[in-house]
């Protein structure tokens, strides 16, 4: 009978012990929404959302790299879609059409804002349908200031705050003074297209005034944020340039608060659609980079043969057999650099 009695007081234990743990929500479930604490947290404001259209080349593209991780440290509700292309520039549309592009990316996915950091390949001639126009000529300014307008014209059609940020100093002396002519052309159009530019000279110069690789990062110390070919932006380099971006994003004029409901109660915003790459596929950070559209294909497949070489590698990193990763690592040569780009010898 006592053994009897000891069994039913353990089975009527095991009964009840669960319902102590009603009220207590189950992360994922519909529980959560039965806990006042968490039904008042609901209706709190929250943060303004901007989902944010990153335009231009390579240095673009670390900036929109920085931006996201910037976003995500401040809690700043910002989707970064990153579009880049690393050739591109104003100068050759036949390289990559920015102008055609925004037709494309645009419509329909809920972008609030483009920024727009661009020119580090145009130190080039502009080639027209009859002519070749010499870089800086008169020509060449008066074809330059219509391409910047049209860009701005495309991006303010789809009604998006722009932000346009000017070339950052570079290291080697005469390409510093042609990114300066440019910088100072887009600056003219944009301030007289009611867009907001933003100086990334100013502040990632040495305190001398002189070109530097150093500065303060996003917290304020110093560090080296550039390597050493006075063109490319480290992590930490990037991260400042996405401060940058950031601070101008904040101060924008177009944030849009947060939604409210009917009775003007702010509501939960809503996660954005995936849209999925226009021009390519996500990098290793997740972030959605730029390819021109007949190449998706082929990087798809080419992402696929590194992973199968790295898996074969002793040390998990190896070359895709053929590419120029593997011909500079083991003959040691080196592909000549992307016409126009800003190490291409053949640029004037």
């Amino acid at each position: 009978m006592f053994r009897l009695l000891l069994i039913l007081l353990f089975l009527t234990g095991c009964c009840v012990h669960p319902k102590a743990q009603v009220n207590t929500p189950v992360i994922g479930s519909d529980a959560t929404a039965q806990d006042p604490a968490l039904q008042d947290q609901a209706t709190q404001p929250v943060a303004q959302g901007f989902k944010v259209l990153i335009v231009g080349d390579a240095l673009a593209g670390g900036m929109g790299a920085g931006l996201d991780r910037m976003a995500a440290a401040g809690n700043v509700t910002v989707r970064v879609v990153n579009r880049f292309n690393e050739s591109s520039g104003l100068a050759r549309p036949e390289i990559f059409d920015w102008v055609s592009a925004v037709g494309t990316i645009v419509p329909g996915k809920d972008f609030t804002t483009a920024i727009v950091l661009i020119g580090s390949n145009d130190r080039r001639d502009i080639r027209t349908a009859s002519d070749t126009l010499a870089f800086n000529s008169p020509e060449w300014v008066a074809q330059y200031k219509a391409r910047v307008d049209a860009l701005l014209d495309a991006l303010k059609a789809e009604n998006l705050n722009v932000i346009w940020m000017g070339a950052p100093p570079m290291g080697e002396a005469a390409y510093d003074a042609d990114m300066q002519t440019i910088t100072a052309i887009q600056k003219q159009e944009v301030l007289a297209k009611g867009a907001q530019f933003v100086d990334l000279r100013t502040p990632l110069l040495g305190p001398d005034g002189a070109y530097t690789d150093r500065g303060p990062d996003e917290t304020g110390a110093d560090r080296k944020l550039r390597q050493n070919d006075g063109y490319t932006f480290l992590k930490v380099g990037n991260n400042r340039l996405g401060q940058i971006a950031l601070a101008a994003l904040e101060g924008s004029p177009i944030l849009a608060p947060a939604p409210v409901d009917g009775s003007g109660t702010p509501v939960a915003a809503q996660p954005p659609a995936d849209d999925g790459p226009v021009f390519g596929q996500s990098d290793a950070n997740g972030m959605e980079v730029a390819q021109n559209g007949n190449e998706l294909k082929a990087a798809v497949d080419a992402n696929q043969l590194a992973a199968v070489a790295a898996a074969s590698s002793s040390i998990g990193v190896a070359a895709k057999p053929g590419s120029s990763a593997d011909k500079l690592f083991t003959i040691g040569l080196a592909d000549k650099a992307p016409a126009g780009r800003f190490d291409d010898a053949t640029v004037k």
